[in-house]
């Protein structure tokens, strides 16, 4: 059993060692046209930066069974080693605790719920699975990506479609026949305070296209709709960083 943290508020501030950067999603694969390079289909999405786990849910687990999908331990024969790593700017750092079951140590359990919202995390599970064709033990691994989310998440006026259509609409002119080979995935994060209103609206990757860019960083600060804010699990208004991945599918 490790944990690798010493000084955690200053870890936890993000002055933590970060390894080598990596591809955290991933999403459909986009097809060229025959003819051309131009492309047309202008991809928006909004949530949380990756898969939402309840802080009060991550607050209660004895388990990393407790908070992930049954379709992704249920393989498994016998566990290796369960590393719980939070990311930072997207990169893993060294605050992480691992231990060598389904259960969580003490160590992760306080990793865990030390976490405040919006926390990213990973879990790197390795494990032995039975090879249902020769049937015997193989190597095999999974390591999902979440997100730590209020009980009641931030909800813009009219839901998640309403704003996207918003941001199409009003950014159509910048996305008609962009080229394939120069436009990117993009990440735009901001957050809805507890009063309902945007702040540190800030670009964490460009389009390829800094016009794209710019109206987008304006539309989310001046969206018309109202925000409800989060909320945690008394009831009580809470902040929540929301993403905004927009441009090609990906990354």
């Amino acid at each position: 059993m490790a944990f690798g943290i010493n000084n955690m508020d200053e870890l936890m501030k993000g002055k933590a060692k970060t390894s080598s950067s990596s591809c955290l999603a991933f999403g459909k694969q986009i097809k060229e046209g025959i003819n051309d390079k131009v492309y047309s289909d202008f991809f928006y999405d909004m949530g949380p930066r990756f898969e939402a786990v309840k802080k009060g849910d991550l607050d209660n687990a004895r388990s990393i069974i407790d908070f992930l999908p049954r379709e992704q331990t249920q393989a498994v024969v016998s566990y290796k080693s369960v590393s719980v790593i939070i990311i930072i700017d997207d990169r893993k750092t060294d605050i992480r605790a691992t231990g060598d079951s389904d259960m969580l140590t003490k160590n992760q359990i306080k990793l865990l719920r030390s976490s405040d919202y919006s926390t990213n995390f990973l879990i790197r599970a390795e494990y032995l699975e039975m090879n249902k064709e020769t049937n015997e033990l193989e190597e095999s691994y999974f390591s999902p990506y979440l997100t730590i989310v209020p009980e009641k998440q931030a909800e813009y006026e009219g839901g998640k479609e309403a704003l996207l259509k918003y941001l199409r609409e009003y950014n159509k002119e910048n996305t008609a026949n962009l080229n394939e080979d120069k436009l990117q995935p993009a990440k735009l994060y901001f957050t809805v305070t507890k009063k309902g209103t945007i702040s540190n609206v800030k670009l964490d990757r460009t389009s390829g296209y800094p016009e794209i860019d710019e109206t987008m960083i304006e539309l989310i600060t001046k969206a018309p709709g109202k925000w409800k804010p989060a909320e945690n699990s008394r009831g009580e208004k809470v902040n929540q960083e929301l993403v905004v991945s927009f441009g090609m599918v990906g990354c």
